[in-house]
This record gives structure tokens, sequence and C-alpha cells, in this order.
């Protein structure tokens, strides 16, 4: 990481998705207070956008991509990183990974990113899903799902931005058509 006091920068990728393509407000109060501690944010819409719904988002940034409702909040991430390229991505020291089923933020989220900016960490998110043997996984090397950290909230550093193995996995990711896979791979 940089040096104390060095600023950081940080891409935001976010998800939304609404059936109807209606940005209601907890989705613009979120953005206004995420929006200020980020370098570029792109927004990827999966399905219908509504005209009002883009002129909400358009306050945050230009960069918005609307696509089709395939592959879950994980293809529509991979979808903004493609759109930016990994020698682009590679020149953020932090990409994050970010989607609107979840709210916030309580406390401002400057305060969270000071305190992560001191961590020696590749990754960190804010959400973690225990071991839930319950579930019983297809599309995986585990037979239940196992405790991970939840994809609506993740930071990625540089470190393992620019690393291969990162890069293939992205690059390299099978569509994804449902909830046992996208937890599964």
């Amino acid at each position: 990481m940089k040096l104390l006091g060095e600023k950081i920068t940080r891409l935001g990728i976010y998800f939304f998705y609404d059936k109807d393509g209606i940005v209601d407000d907890f989705i613009t109060y979120f953005l206004r207070d995420l929006r200020k501690n980020l370098n570029r944010l792109i927004i990827v819409c999966n399905g219908i956008l509504t005209e009002d719904g883009k002129g909400r988002l358009e306050e945050f940034t230009k960069e918005i991509i609307v696509r089709e409702n395939k592959g879950l909040d994980v293809w529509a991430y991979k979808t903004a990183m493609d759109y930016v390229g990994w020698a682009n991505l590679e020149t953020y020291d932090e990409v994050m990974l970010v989607n609107s089923t979840i709210m916030g933020p309580i406390y401002p989220f400057s305060e969270m990113f000071l305190d992560m900016d001191k961590r020696d960490v590749d990754f960190w998110g804010i959400t973690k899903y225990g071991k839930d043997e319950s579930f019983k996984l297809k599309y995986s090397s585990y037979e239940y799902i196992p405790e991970h950290i939840q994809s609506h909230f993740m930071v990625f550093r540089k470190t393992l931005i620019t690393s291969k193995e990162f890069q293939t996995y992205w690059n390299e990711l099978p569509p994804i058509n449902s909830y046992d896979e996208s937890v599964g791979i």
C-alpha cells in the first residue's frame, strides 16, 4: 500500500438491478457517499433502466453500461472490467466491486476506507457468509457453501489486480446461470 498520507486511487464498479429499472432513493444515498471515495465510478445495469433512473445515476458518473440481465452480479462486474481493460485496471491501487443489494452507509464510507488503508491485505470485503452445509452446491469443489466474503462489497488491491491468477480467473470465467454457479465457481 501507499505510505500514510498518500492518496489511494480507487475504481468503483457498481452493479445495479431493478426489475422495473427504477433507481430508488436508497441507491442515490449510497452512491452519494461512496462516490466521494472513488477516482472513477462505472455503473453496470442488468436489464432495463428508466430515463429517470438513468438521470439519477448520471449524478455520479456518465459511465453507465446497460446490458442484458444475464450472469448475475459476477458478469456485470466482468463486463465493466472488460470495458476498462487490464492495462487500465492495473493503474488503480484498488478496484471495488459493489452491488445494489447492500444499503447504507450509517457512518461515512471514508471512515472505513481510512481504516482499511492501514491494513496490509490483498483484498477485503464488508460482509461475510458463514459456512452453510444445508445448501448443497452442484458446481463446486465444495459440497456446501463455504465461508466467504460476499460479492456485494469486495475491494481488490493492486497486488491482486496485477496477478496472473486473478486476471486468468476473470478472463476465463464461464457464463454464470444460477446462484449455485455464482457461489460455487
